[in-house]
């Protein structure tokens, strides 16, 4: 088996993931009122960018999934190279449409391909974590079906919890009323928002909490319930979009309790970030394959 490994660009991955030459992306982007588009990338000065001017607009951007011809472009390339095998995996499909096109697009190279999509029901750096799984067990003689069993088990004890700093971009995305977000910021209620296989991929609110400080514990907390599923091998990233500050002090509270863990912290993507604003931080733990 030679695999290809696809990957939506919500992943976040690290140059690490990115310069092995077995992973090939899928990049979404996001849209302002004026047209200009952002489109996700790694790259921390222009992730800064698009969050300091999203602050200053009254209308949110769109995010906007990839075009097919990506996906078109995608296939032909890891043929050209010689794989016969592909594994894709994506953000969960109740909050885009990526997975579904690429699909789509799948169709026309299964007689060239043997194709695996995998709809995530996640988002964000765990899906870094399932792709270094993914590279991984595609290097040992496993058949396909016993990797995605694999991979399914994983993802079902991922863990993806995102916390707002402001309740401001969930009331100009109309997901919350002017008045409760006004009153939720004098109270200082910051909701703890997670995607997962429990939710069936849907965004929720899990549990509301009183403060940053008394935020930043339970996103701890939460971390270590998982962590102590697999504490040898787990995968932990805390991811920001522009908190560099408070996203180190959720890490070294994590290394006080795993000393041994590396933890990485990294921007979040905007098409994820949009909904957050400025100042969030996430969680995001997932067991790796020894």
């Amino acid at each position: 088996m030679k695999a290809a490994i696809i990957v939506d660009s919500t992943a976040g991955l690290s140059k690490e993931v990115t310069d092995n030459p077995n992973v090939f992306q899928i990049f979404l982007s996001t849209i302002f009122e004026d047209g200009t588009v952002y489109v996700d990338t790694p790259n921390e000065k222009l992730t800064q960018e698009f969050y300091d001017r999203m602050d200053q607009e009254s209308v949110l951007p769109k995010s906007s999934q990839p075009e097919p011809q990506q996906a078109y472009d995608v296939f032909e390339r890891i043929l050209a190279e010689g794989y016969d095998t592909v594994f894709g995996l994506f953000l969960s499909s109740k909050i885009s449409g990526t997975y579904q096109t690429v699909h789509s697009v799948s169709q026309e190279f299964t007689d060239r391909l043997s194709i695996h999509l995998i709809d995530s029901e996640l988002t964000s750096f765990v899906m870094e974590g399932i792709t270094k799984n993914l590279l991984t067990l595609t290097q040992k003689d496993l058949s396909s079906e016993d990797i995605l069993s694999k991979i399914d088990s994983a993802l079902k004890q991922s863990a993806f919890y995102f916390m707002p700093a402001t309740l401001d971009n969930l009331v100009k995305g109309g997901r919350l009323s002017s008045f409760s977000g006004m009153i939720g910021n004098l109270l200082s209620i910051k909701p703890l928002i997670t995607i997962s296989h429990e939710s069936n991929g849907e965004v929720i609110v899990s549990e509301k909490v009183r403060s940053m400080k008394k935020a930043l514990n339970r996103l701890y907390t939460l971390a270590c319930e998982h962590i102590e599923q697999y504490p040898d091998n787990a995968y932990i990233t805390v991811g920001h979009t522009g908190a560099p500050k408070d996203a180190e002090l959720l890490r070294d509270q994590l290394l006080v309790t795993y000393p041994e863990a590396s933890i990485r912290i990294g921007f979040i993507t905007p098409v994820l970030g949009t909904h957050g604003g400025t100042g969030a931080v996430s969680i995001n733990i997932a067991p790796l394959e020894k």
